[in-house]
């Protein structure tokens, strides 16, 4: 009875404990971003059937029609002039244009196309910037069209993926409605708050009802009638046809009669082409045009079909339900038995997930109910592990004083990995200093430094550790980490690259506490290279340190002391950046020979996240510069030297742009140097 009573104690409290967790892990954006992850993979291989409206019909300007043309932006006018005419004439129900208005051209082409638009119910899309402002169409444009609708899309900001819709945004002229959200009100009458707010409508699951909101900004979840299109292609959702064929008059025009035609631009060289759920490799890794998009959120709207989910209480009650149960799986049967339990819900849950998206256009949350039972499950077998040996607490006690936890599990399951020697590996070192620190610690009190120093370690630690990485040593202030040693670390470029971004965020944060005692701000200065190094416990048998040594952490180091040099915090080998490209914003800063090297390498500057509207003003500035530096290696000397003066008009404190201009002016007067930079020095 008693043994009863504990056990029931025991299992509430580790419940209580996970759900905590669980409740806490949901508010992170990567619990989201599995989550969508999970929603794309049942896109791809268990979508409900989905019929496209056949109301819609697509004209593209795809390639073959741009190549003709004269130039590519904006549209020449008088080609949409002789298009829009060309499709009044079939009497469409509307034209919709995805298409930009926005900036002028030849004013009697303009003109011309103004007078074709305002024959008919046209309408078109209009951008929002980031603070909410909207770029209105040029004047004569927007008095000619019938209406404007926000182009913009809802993105997931981990991955850029388009997965959902949204009806209206608050702008600066109060709630505006999106492109398909206009085209939908103009051609049936009604909103579509309206529609879909009607919970009569909503599927009920015995005494739940099911929501088509995903999130309370009003957020659905696009129900995708297939892959993305191609002209001509048999396996098209949508009808879809050239904008060449609709100006040569090969489109019938009873296939547009009636038929709400939406225009938009599909050429190679454009940027409106998102990555959605479809996006992998049994599509053949194909984006969707933004055009497409928008017709498949209006075909939504006119078929009434979307895809439906729970509620947040359901959510938590349904991983509660999960959690419990692998709990007293794990407090009650053996490892190997619980195990199988565990299995067993996981299965479950990925089971009820497929079905009832695939029959039922459901999208049951995944993520949070597996992440309970998992973590329920290791509470569990966490408090059978308190009475073990002297051995794993031993290596609990050495061991996460410089490696995650996970290292920790792994080394006390393989002692035998404690040894002296090392292995040749490809890591990713990281260094990093205080800028400055000498005059910092000459103005605190001892007592005042020790305590600075112990938040400021203990915050890098933290982060560290969330990505995976290993302490080597602390040096006072330096922090010196690596990737992919002991165990391996998934992308270690991009973990070393997110651990030194978040380090420049905890800097700014200790900086505004710290500034007024430490007489100046607390800057962070972090070098990163990727390359083999060899790695293990190295020392004496009755002390040794787990560490890396080689020419890729010398490297790393001298990294983090050219920041002074060159006016940055964030740098990085060529090595690291060529594997986080299209997923960071970076810029090479210069070619540099490391002393006792002849071959030159390429450095970057790590400046934030690809599509982070927080670090848009680094995208513009990184593309400007980047424009600066091929002139300056193609030694178009003058003409890097003005794209340099354009850069710092605009961002005049860049330390990069002057000393880019330093080295121009070096090698105008030396004609023959090999425009590389001696790194001699750290």
């Amino acid at each position: 009875m008693k043994k009863s009573f504990a056990q029931f104690v025991s299992v509430a409290l580790i419940s209580f404990v996970a759900f905590g967790i669980v409740w806490g892990l949901s508010h992170l954006k990567i619990i989201e971003s599995l989550e969508a992850t999970t929603f794309d993979l049942r896109q791809i291989a268990f979508a409900p059937e989905t019929t496209a409206s056949p109301d819609i019909v697509m004209i593209w300007l795809d390639e073959q029609t741009m190549k003709e043309l004269p130039y590519r932006s904006p549209v020449p006018r008088d080609f949409l002039t002789v298009l829009n005419d060309k499709l009044l004439e079939a009497e469409p129900k509307i034209i919709a244009y995805d298409i930009f208005f926005k900036d002028p051209s030849f004013p009697n082409l303009d003109l011309e196309l103004a007078s074709s638009l305002s024959n008919g119910p046209v309408y078109a899309v209009m951008p929002m910037r980031p603070d909410g402002r909207v770029d209105f169409p040029l004047p004569l444009f927007r008095e000619a069209i019938d209406g404007v609708g926000l182009a913009d899309l809802p993105f997931n900001p981990f991955d850029s993926v388009v997965r959902s819709a949204r009806y209206e945004f608050k702008t600066d002229i109060g709630k505006t409605p999106t492109f398909a959200a206009l085209i939908f009100e103009r051609a049936i009458g009604m909103s579509p708050a309206k529609i879909i707010g009607d919970r009569s409508s909503w599927p009920q699951l015995g005494p739940l009802r099911l929501t088509p909101f995903k999130n309370e900004t009003g957020d659905i979840f696009v129900r995708f009638a297939g892959p993305p299109s191609k002209i001509g292609a048999k396996t098209n959702a949508f009808k879809v046809f050239s904008a060449n064929m609709a100006v040569q008059g090969m489109i019938p025009a009873g296939w547009l009669k009636d038929k709400i035609v939406m225009v938009g631009a599909a050429y190679e060289d454009l940027e409106d082409a998102y990555l959605t759920p479809y996006f992998a490799r049994l599509t053949n890794f194909e984006r969707m045009n933004g055009v497409e998009i928008h017709a498949n959120i209006l075909s939504n709207l006119l078929t009434r079909q979307y895809y439906y989910t729970f509620e947040n209480w359901q959510v938590f009650a349904f991983a509660a339900l999960f959690i419990i149960l692998a709990t007293l799986a794990a407090i009650s049967f053996s490892p190997f038995r619980s195990c199988l339990v565990l299995s067993g819900e996981i299965l479950m849950i990925l089971t009820v997930a497929v079905l009832s998206f695939k029959f039922g256009a459901v999208v049951t949350p995944v993520v949070m109910p597996c992440v309970g039972a998992i973590t329920s499950y290791g509470l569990g077998l966490g408090l059978k592990a308190l009475t073990e040996g002297r051995q794993k607490k031993w290596i609990k006690g050495v061991f996460t004083q410089y490696v995650p936890p996970t290292v920790v599990e792994h080394l006390i399951l393989h002692p035998e990995l404690i040894k002296l020697g090392g292995e040749s590996r490809t890591i990713t070192s990281l260094f990093t200093d205080i800028a400055s620190f000498t005059s910092i610690s000459e103005r605190l009190e001892p007592q005042i430094l020790v305590k600075f120093l112990n938040e400021y370690l203990s915050m890098m630690n933290s982060i560290l550790f969330k990505y995976g990485g290993t302490i080597d040593k602390y040096e006072g202030d330096a922090v010196i980490a690596f990737f992919n040693a002991p165990l391996d670390v998934q992308n270690h470029e991009m973990a070393a690259v997110r651990s030194a971004i978040e380090i420049q965020n905890a800097s700014y944060e200790i900086s505004k506490r710290w500034e007024s005692i430490c007489g100046r701000s607390v800057v962070t200065r972090v070098g990163i290279n990727t390359g083999p190094a060899v790695v293990g416990n190295m020392g004496s048998n009755e002390r040794f340190d787990y560490t890396a040594i080689g020419d890729t952490v010398n490297l790393a180091s001298r990294l983090e002391g050219a920041n002074k040099f060159y006016g940055t915090r964030v740098m990085a080998g060529e090595a690291t950046v060529k594997n986080i490209e299209n997923t960071v914003i970076v810029r090479p800063l210069d070619r540099v020979r490391v002393k006792g090297k002849t071959e030159p390498i390429l450095i970057y500057e790590i400046m934030g996240y690809v599509g982070d509207p927080d670090f848009e003003p680094a995208r513009r500035l990184s593309e400007q510069f980047l424009q600066a530096f091929r002139k300056f290696e193609a030694r178009e000397l003058d003409e890097a030297l003005r794209m340099l003066g354009e850069t710092l008009r605009i961002y005049n404190e860049d330390r990069p742009s002057k000393e880019l201009m330093k080295r121009i002016a070096n090698a105008k007067e030396d004609p023959k140097w090999d425009m590389v930079t001696e790194l001699n020095s750290k």
